[in-house]
């Protein structure tokens, strides 16, 4: 192994260091295929138990709503293009996912592409209507809960409304269009399937409700990410998780390290498996306080809290709510969230410092 792909094993100390984590060095096909197969096979057990066993059901659809959780951060990766070095491949899983979702990789792009460059700003189509000081509370909190609780459904809706309030080039209108068509094609003939073979019950304990779940578990994971905070960067506005025991490692390996998302937002290019080792140096490059928590779970508690008043982004801070927007984020500073750096990430951003 050459010292351009040993750069992904240790922490990034320089530009360059960055630079090189830019680079592809696998794929996740380790994990992706088992994964699509382990789908299809729960898929046709949980079609099985519903008519001989349906307790089954309820250990089934926790799995396999985990997995297409997953699926659906894969899909996020894919749409930054950096999932497979392959470009076709990349795309084809990208679009398919997308279909399957009722959100086409052209509308996904074009609302995260506005997502990463006016995050949490009035413009920023995936948060809204908490980046609007304009929307009241109640229908904040409505919003909020709707979004949780039927996140399969709001979300396709949410992107839709992205590009009818977008402007578009005629390029981008006509790859939407092509992809609404698709998508309306896939669950047409699925439903004509169905319906003629008698298979409905099967499609939903098999399909609809593990991706209803694993909407929720997606809307969850935005908030968790984004909602109740309102710094001026990307670090500011973004909770971070840096939890180095055994087990979490694992868990955000298998979330495709989403929970670095700080650092996502900071370098959107970088594959996944290499955001922890650019961590350290994208913290020690942040120019005011980033929430950076020690496991998903006090990151989680910590959003939950802003259910009550959900909103988020520094525009919040020019309204009439200034001082509680302000206590809020002290709270929550002190609550949970740790230094900007902790551990041996304070050693480590030290040395970055002082390098750089």
């Amino acid at each position: 192994m050459n010292d351009d792909q040993q750069v992904g094993r240790r922490h990034a100390t320089s530009r360059e260091d960055i630079a090189k984590l830019h680079e592809f060095e696998y794929w996740p096909a380790r994990w992706m295929w088992p994964m699509l197969l382990a789908t299809l096979a729960l898929g046709a057990a949980a079609g099985v138990a519903s008519q001989n066993c349906w307790p089954l059901l309820f250990v089934i659809w926790p799995i396999v709503s985990a997995i297409d959780f997953v699926l659906v951060l894969a899909f996020h990766d894919a749409s930054h293009g950096r999932l497979h070095p392959v470009h076709w491949m990349n795309e084809a899983y990208g679009h398919l996912m997308g279909t399957i979702m009722f959100t086409p990789l052209s509308v996904y792009r074009y609302a995260h592409a506005r997502h990463h460059a006016q995050l949490a700003r009035p413009g920023d189509p995936e948060l809204w209507p908490f980046n609007s000081p304009q929307v009241s509370r109640p229908l904040r909190i409505l919003a909020a809960m709707v979004e949780i609780v039927f996140g399969m459904v709001y979300t396709p809706i949410l992107f839709l409304r992205s590009v009818l309030v977008g402007e578009l080039t005629p390029h981008e209108r006509r790859l939407i269009i092509r992809g609404y068509i698709a998508c309306i094609c896939f669950w047409a003939i699925t439903s004509a399937v169905a319906s003629y073979f008698g298979l409905w019950n099967v499609l939903i304990v098999s399909l609809v409700v593990p991706m209803f779940l694993a909407g929720m578990m997606q809307t969850l994971n935005k908030f968790e990410q984004h909602l109740g905070l309102h710094g001026q960067t990307v670090l500011g506005l973004t909770r971070t998780v840096v939890d180095k025991h055994k087990f979490s490692e694992m868990v955000s390996a298998a979330m495709l390290y989403n929970d670095y998302h700080g650092t996502h937002h900071r370098y959107a290019k970088i594959p996944y498996y290499h955001l922890p080792y650019a961590t350290p140096y994208a913290l020690a490059g942040a120019r005011e306080y980033c929430p950076v928590f020690p496991s998903l779970a006090s990151a989680t508690i910590d959003m939950l809290y802003c259910l009550a008043n959900p909103k988020v982004g520094p525009q919040w801070l020019n309204q009439s709510e200034e001082s509680e927007c302000k206590e809020s984020t002290s709270m929550s500073n002190s609550r949970l969230a740790q230094p900007v750096f902790t551990g041996a990430y304070e050693e480590r951003a030290v040395q970055i410092v002082e390098r750089v």
